[in-house]
């Protein structure tokens, strides 16, 4: 058996290295995201991982050269596989795979920070803008949009601060944290200081927060995004942001982001609209960035695709 893992980072290596050694199975590390050229560095491999690229949205033709090559899975690093083309992937039979649960904390953590930083202020004086005092945890209200594990780590975190903590989620987990309020999103939106994404993008939470959402938020709310860059329509957000200039928000993901992925994201047009705002402060999509959450991503996705090959199902398979 081979496998090959596109679009490897440095930080990656030792641990695929680690699994390789543990299973006796050949791993090939490729340092560059899969597109139409390097395609057929897959040809001899029977599973491909990677982190989805914007060809992997776009070109048909890497899923024809993938199913040519008898490659039998794609086995997504990531909890999200909006990149993925499942029309193409069902047509050249290939099996998709995820990693659905990773070190919850990590992103958690980020978003209690990006919390805390928006609620001093932290974007407007980074800019050197006057602003008003800031306000402290235990004097507000939290409204969480999504509450699967990252969203308890952050509902736990926040009660512990002192917070309020409201929500709203399509599907309630189990292990849910006690003492949450559960609403509506028009309610939560209208209802708190501070709103964090915690959701999937799928076609329903695509620009969820849209205009008529952003013209329910309080004048100064902080809005944080650790989740996925189009669950925000960025074009309401920057008309929005033009006459709120008390509000916060933290963006760690921005729409279209996977186009500029292994270039530079500052050259994301979106980046360069609202970095002008000064109540905007954009991370380039680090939450989930612990060594420890790496480690379990890299070990997930090569087991995916060894289960897949060798028993041609995985525990963790979104689409076949």
């Amino acid at each position: 058996m081979k496998i090959i893992y596109y679009g490897v980072q440095p930080e990656e290596e030792k641990t695929i290295q680690q699994w390789s050694f543990r299973h006796r199975i050949r791993v090939t590390i490729v340092s560059e995201v899969i597109d139409v050229i390097n395609v057929h560095l897959a040809k001899g491999h029977q599973g491909v991982c990677l982190f989805p690229s914007q060809d992997m949205r776009t070109s048909e033709e890497i899923y024809r050269v993938l199913a040519h090559y008898q490659i039998q899975t794609i086995a997504i690093k990531s909890t999200g596989v909006d990149s993925v083309n499942f029309d193409w992937a069902k047509k050249y039979g290939l099996t998709i795979t995820n990693v659905p649960t990773y070190s919850p904390t990590s992103v958690g953590h980020y978003a209690v920070m990006a919390i805390l930083m928006g609620l001093r202020h932290l974007p407007q004086l980074m800019h050197q803008q006057g602003m008003p005092a800031g306000k402290e945890m235990n004097e507000v209200t939290i409204g969480l949009v999504g509450m699967g594990r990252i969203g308890q780590v952050v509902a736990e975190t926040c009660q512990a601060l002192g917070a309020k903590v409201i929500a709203t989620t399509r599907t309630k987990q189990s292990g849910q944290v006690a003492g949450i309020q559960y609403v509506s999103l028009t309610q939560l939106v209208t209802q708190s200081d501070v709103v964090s994404l915690h959701l999937p993008q799928t076609k329903e939470s695509y620009h969820l927060f849209d205009e008529t959402v952003f013209e329910q938020l309080a004048d100064d709310v902080v809005l944080v995004n650790t989740a996925r860059g189009a669950i925000i329509d960025t074009q309401a957000l920057l008309h929005w942001l033009a006459r709120h200039p008390y509000a916060s928000v933290v963006l760690d993901t921005l729409e279209d982001e996977e186009i500029y992925r292994m270039t530079n994201y500052t050259d994301n047009p979106w980046y360069q609209r609202l970095s002008i705002h000064p109540q905007v402060m954009i991370t380039p999509h680090i939450a989930y960035y612990t060594q420890r959450a790496v480690d379990e991503i890299v070990w997930t996705t090569l087991t995916n695709t060894k289960d897949v090959i060798t028993t041609g199902k995985s525990a963790n398979q979104v689409f076949s």
